[in-house]
């Protein structure tokens, strides 16, 4: 199962390293125990026998920078993982549209696939937006398919 709170650090040797979280302060901890634990110091043992060179350690107190400048790392994106699959309190879909998401009124589309044709809500946001709700399919013979 997926975390809520995730950040990926890339070293600058090129280790990936990940700390998740259901919480910020659950992230915290992990980022905190990671480095307590002496996973700077495996890591760069590793990367130094791999490579030949060390990467120096310096600590930092905000989970991400804790991490970057432990782990010589650079941030090239900083993406939230967790996004509520749930309309605002209040918010219902207007005429027209018979779904909501967190973005707004869910857009209708319609298609054919390797499996024929098929019928969905998709999230209003721009394709390939990080919190983008799923699609919603109709299924087939269902009131929801006869008046897509």
């Amino acid at each position: 199962m997926e975390k809520n709170y995730v950040v990926n650090v890339k070293t600058s040797k090129g280790t990936i390293i990940t700390a998740r979280g259901d919480s910020a302060e659950e992230l915290i901890a992990n980022v905190n125990d990671l480095v307590a634990q002496g996973g700077p110091d495996a890591i760069s043992t590793l990367e130094e026998a791999f490579a030949g060179v060390s990467t120096p350690r310096v600590l930092a107190t905000d989970p991400v920078a804790l991490v970057q400048a432990s782990l010589g790392g650079e941030v090239v994106a900083e993406v939230p993982a967790f996004a509520p699959k749930a309309p605002p309190v209040g918010v219902s879909a207007p005429a027209g549209s018979d779904k909501m998401c967190i973005h707004g009124a869910m857009v209708k589309r319609t298609g054919n696939g390797a499996k024929g044709e098929w019928r969905a809500f998709f999230c209003p946001t721009p394709k390939g937006t990080a919190d983008q709700c799923s699609p919603t399919f109709a299924n087939r013979n269902t009131p929801e398919w006869n008046s897509f």
